[in-house]
């Protein structure tokens, strides 16, 4: 009989599912999801050995990037070209850029060029460029000590 006295009858709480902490952690896999995929798309180019120069800078703006690989490959950006049609295709990818082939000769155009590459080769693809009207040209170095 005492057991009744003292015992009180507890209303059954109904389970609930807290919403705020299951939105702070999908606000944080958001965050590492942008922040992961902002890292990765980096766009560095080809691969290639590049010389180092004391005096390198870093490029803001690289729009259109010349590759010339150890082997002698020659890339448009990402994508293979021959060496002799070069200006040709520069001059096709050009017109589909906003500002045209105009703004390519304002601009300046990235040689990234494997320091293994004879020097001939970069020469014949500058003058592919200056037969289309482009002279300015940046060669794309390591940062030296």
């Amino acid at each position: 009989m005492s057991r009744q006295l003292f015992a009180k009858k507890r209303a059954k709480r109904k389970p609930r599912i807290e919403i705020i902490p299951m939105v702070d952690v999908m606000f944080l896999l958001l965050v590492f999801y942008i922040l992961a995929s902002i890292g990765l798309t980096i766009e560095r180019g080809i691969p290639v050995t590049l010389p180092d120069a004391v005096s390198s800078e870093a490029a803001v703006v690289e729009e259109t990037k010349i590759t010339i690989t150890r082997t002698g490959e020659v890339f448009l950006n990402h994508d293979p070209v021959k060496l002799d049609e070069l200006g040709e295709v520069v001059k096709e990818r050009a017109e589909e850029m906003p500002g045209g082939l105009v703004h390519l000769q304002e601009g300046y155009v990235v040689l990234n060029v494997d320091m293994e590459v004879p020097h001939r080769q970069v020469v014949q693809a500058m003058d592919q460029l200056r037969q289309i009207g482009i002279s300015n040209f940046s060669l794309a170095t390591e940062e030296g000590e």
